[in-house]
């Protein structure tokens, strides 16, 4: 009986998205099931709440929250819970994460985990957290790829048997960095973060670093800013917020919302209703602040 209600509980989400091939998110969420896998790929388990035991390459280790289990392709890997637990995968064909080392580590350092069970640094778990929450189909491809990069920077600084420090290229950095805004202005508001590596000459890991050093965020959060200056442009000319949500990229009118109030601290019908008396204006001048205008709350 206790065994069919812990996994009536439990629940088990695979996620992908075509932004990022050759990564699979697995989501587990209060498990009580015996865990038994030989992966096909690089895999890091990342511990919420879930404890036990992992037994791999003749070894056996405790596994608790703040620790990651890092697994090779073709280990077989057996998983024993104390109690029912929460846990996140990151699964990273080996492709992928070779291009990974390529990018950012000398030749010398060979694709191995420093350690199988390892605590990792606060900064690491929040971008593992960040990461899983965002790795949806719908969203945005710059935002899913720049995120994943800044990930794999801490994720192989921490867990790569051997990393060193990335070594900026300081000249081409900075003109790459040019070269990508204006692509993002240029060539609109779906370009991907390879394309501006592309447009840039550098790699993914490059051009995400580049730019951050330049502008002071990464390339997804500027293209978010300009979605945002096309949103509140298509609002004051009285387009519904549900097109306007579609046009600038959004995956839906809720993700919009929620975007559109963090940006500008009004809903988008608060800020289309303080324009629209300057819509009957002629020449729409005199625009009152939707900031200031929010007697509809």
């Amino acid at each position: 009986m206790q065994a069919r209600e812990s996994l009536a509980n439990e629940s088990i989400e695979y996620r992908r998205s075509l932004a990022l091939p050759g990564v699979e998110v697995l989501e587990v969420r209060q498990s009580l099931r015996e865990w038994r896998v030989i992966p096909d790929s690089y895999a890091v388990v990342v511990f919420r709440t879930w404890q036990g035991r992992a037994r791999t390459r003749g070894q056996v280790h405790v596994a608790k929250p703040g620790l990651a289990f890092c697994n090779l392709p073709g280990e077989v890997t057996i998983g024993n819970p104390h109690a029912a637990g929460s846990f996140d995968v990151l699964q990273l064909q080996p492709g992928l994460f070779l291009q990974w080392l390529e990018e950012q580590q000398p030749r010398s350092v060979r694709p191995d985990w420093a350690q199988i069970m390892k605590p990792i640094s606060e900064p690491l778990r929040r971008h593992f957290s960040g990461f899983f929450d965002e790795f949806q189909p719908s969203a945005p491809a710059m935002q899913v790829q720049s995120r994943l990069q800044e990930l794999s920077e801490l994720m192989i600084a921490e867990l790569i048997q051997g990393a060193r420090p990335p070594r900026p290229n300081a000249g081409a950095s900075l003109r790459g960095a040019a070269r990508m805004r204006e692509c993002l202005n240029e060539e609109g508001l779906h370009v991907d973060l390879d394309t501006l590596a592309q447009r840039a000459g550098l790699s993914r890991f490059q051009a995400l670093r580049a730019f951050k050093q330049r502008y002071g965020l990464p390339p997804h959060a500027y293209q978010l800013c300009l979605r945002m200056n096309l949103a509140r442009r298509l609002l004051v000319e009285g387009a519904p917020a549900a097109d306007v949500a579609q046009r600038c990229g959004f995956a839906d009118q809720s993700h919009f919302n929620r975007h559109f109030k963090r940006f500008n601290a009004v809903t988008p019908m608060q800020y289309a209703r303080a324009h629209a008396p300057t819509r009957r204006n002629a020449g729409g001048r005199g625009t009152p602040n939707p900031l200031l205008s929010r007697t509809d709350r």
